[in-house]
């Protein structure tokens, strides 16, 4: 049989890569004697942007039948599901011959739903495809009987929905086959990824149990690991081959496993291969004897998700994570080179305001301390997860709805999103009529500190941790500006702090070291978005501390006396160097841009007793 396997619009902030598992479906279904083409729509469009448009369902659906499949599969993730479903509707009127399977995360918590609501999607496989995939190909071919194929949703001869019983996990996945990368260009995938990390699929399953958090139903809480030799094969054929250079080692919780992700490193350093790689942990799976041979390795980078700060709130979803624990994590991570990036979430319906302004905190501690990126996110309520499931009932703002797939959205989509809840609630809100706050509040706070963490790290965290103003009556000074802007304006950072209102939330007592920690964020912000080589001067009173306290929250970053810094964009990478008052003077003369709060006088921050510590 002819396949198309087809990946529709998907990024909507960032283009982020090769479509790796259809590359591995191709692979399983060329092996038994199937014809697999690839119609990445995601792709196209960095190529042609002219595929974001209304009519992007039927001019997909037209180029996906140009390659005269006799099966269509289309996988899909719950933020893109809406488009998949289009996109089988425009398929199904121009060839109602063809048969078209879901496949994907997604539809594997939904698929008698996803049946019994759309017409075009003939079955659906449920779980891992690398065996349910080819095996349904063979039955549909020779039109054989479905109903011992494990693993599926399909219909009856009366239409009606039948689900499989589930097909065993793979237990050892390191029998799954090697993608297909000859099936695209892999070159101009490379070239035009915005994540500089390419992906490797190392693994699957989790064995805790969030109840906000899909992955423990779709992989059963079963710890699977790809064997660490194969995983390397596949780094050392992307490096040797294309120039890879770094690589994003894909798992729930890569280092549950210390023994494995250790051999991991060590083959790495056996092979030579001058690489740099990351991959996603708890804070109390990674200690520090994996962090200095993974550091050994070329792994710079792991990321965290922490959720919230709130111990509280670590109960009540289930992660139950000692929040003390990132402290010691976080400086074991940056003591071997190794930047963390922590994900907090915000949102749950029995948060207090201690419990945000706790995660608020965290964040920026965080960030300030040399984490590469901390992100605040809203929660969403995904299909089929506890969370979802035991909400009273969902609510749906298109004003203030959480995702970035708005621009790919059209009044059909919407329709479709508004008529089908269970399946589409990502794109809903729980009901917080009895929280603390509302849906758009809480979309306002999460939009003004992350555009804060990506903007203002410095003076934020000054402000909130340092001079221990209230997170949230921070947030009060700018809701109004904040729910005033437009998606496209939050995408691109457009808020803009002011001495003025730091004054006004602050005092001008402390005018000096408020406006050196703004000139400061303004000296990274602006020199992170000038052309590479670009170079900008700092002075004021912003220190960076050699060492990571043992509370991450009390890290100082404003001391008495004047410092000097010199950032440089080096090919879109920001590099910082502290100078002495002569280098200074000298770069000035040479005419680089100088940020510094020049119409204020330096007055003493702190008590006595600090200032002499210091």
């Amino acid at each position: 049989m002819k396949v198309a396997l087809v990946r529709p619009l998907l990024s909507g902030s960032g283009f982020n890569g090769y479509p790796l598992n259809l590359l591995i479906l191709a692979a399983a279904i060329r092996e038994v004697g199937h014809h697999p083409v690839i119609c990445d729509y995601d792709y196209l469009k960095e190529l042609d942007p002219s595929w974001d448009s209304p009519e992007f369902a039927a001019r997909a659906a037209e180029d996906i039948l140009s390659n005269r499949p006799d099966l269509v599969g289309i996988t899909a993730m719950c933020s893109n599901y809406v488009l998949a479903v289009d996109l089988a509707n425009e398929i199904k009127k121009r060839a109602p011959h063809v048969h078209i399977t879901f496949g994907g995360p997604h539809v594997s918590l939904c698929p008698e739903e996803t049946l019994n609501s759309f017409p075009s999607v003939d079955s659906c496989v449920i779980g891992e495809g690398e065996i349910t995939f080819p095996e349904l190909l063979g039955k549909l071919e020779f039109d054989e009987d479905l109903s011992e194929t494990l693993g599926i949703a399909y219909r009856d001869g009366e239409g009606n929905p039948v689900k499989t019983p589930p097909r065993p996990l793979m237990k050892d996945i390191t029998l799954s086959p090697r993608p297909a990368y000859d099936l695209v260009d892999m070159q101009s995938y490379i070239d035009h990824s915005k994540d500089l990390y390419m992906q490797i699929y190392a693994g699957s399953g989790c064995p805790f149990d969030c109840v906000f958090c899909s992955t423990s139903i779709v992989w059963e809480r079963k710890y699977r690991v790809m064997g660490a030799e194969r995983v390397v094969d596949e780094i050392a054929y992307l490096h040797n081959t294309y120039g890879v250079t770094h690589f994003n080692l894909m798992h729930d919780n890569l280092s549950s496993n210390k023994p494995y992700i250790h051999g991991i490193a060590e083959q790495i350093v056996q092979r030579g291969l001058k690489i740099n790689w990351g991959f996603s942990s708890r804070i109390d799976t990674l200690d520090e004897k994996t962090c200095q041979i993974t550091a050994a390795a070329g792994c710079n980078y792991i990321f965290f998700g922490v959720e919230s700060a709130s111990e509280k709130i670590q109960k009540v979803i289930g992660k139950r994570l000692k929040v003390t624990a990132i402290h010691k994590t976080l400086r074991h991570c940056l003591e071997n080179g190794i930047l963390p990036t922590t994900s907090f979430i915000l949102g749950f319906p029995e948060e207090e305001k201690e419990d945000v302004e706790a995660t608020v905190r965290l964040a920026f501690a965080c960030k300030i301390n040399g984490a590469w990126r901390s992100f605040i996110n809203l929660l969403s309520p995904y299909t089929g997860t506890r969370l979802m499931r035991e909400s009273e009932k969902l609510v749906l703002d298109w004003d203030h709805v959480n995702t970035s797939m708005m621009n790919f959205l059209y009044d059909k989509h919407k329709t479709a999103i508004e008529e089908n809840p269970y399946i589409y609630a990502n794109f809903f809100f729980l009901d917080y009529s009895k929280s603390y706050m509302d849906q758009r509040d809480y979309s306002a706070l999460v939009d003004f500190y992350t555009m804060c963490l990506f903007k203002y790290p410095f003076t934020i965290h000054f402000l909130i941790n340092a001079l221990d103003i209230s997170p949230v009556d921070l947030f009060e000074v700018y809701r109004q500006r904040v729910q005033a802007m437009s998606p496209a304006e939050r995408d691109n950072l457009a808020i803009e702090i002011t001495e003025e209102d730091l004054f006004e939330i602050a005092g001008e007592q402390h005018a000096y070291d408020l406006v050196s920690a703004l000139r400061y964020d303004q000296s990274i912000f602006t020199a992170s978005h000038q052309p590479t080589g670009s170079r900008i001067l700092y002075q004021g009173s912003v220190y960076l501390a050699d060492t990571i306290p043992d509370n991450l929250l009390e890290q100082d970053i404003i001391l008495p006396g004047v410092r000097y810094f010199m950032h440089e964009n080096i090919g879109g990478q920001l590099a910082t160097y502290e100078l002495t008052n002569v280098q200074y003077e000298t770069f000035l003369k040479q005419n680089i841009p100088s940020l510094l709060p020049e119409k204020w006088e330096q007055t003493v921050f702190g008590s006595p007793e600090e200032i002499a510590n210091a």
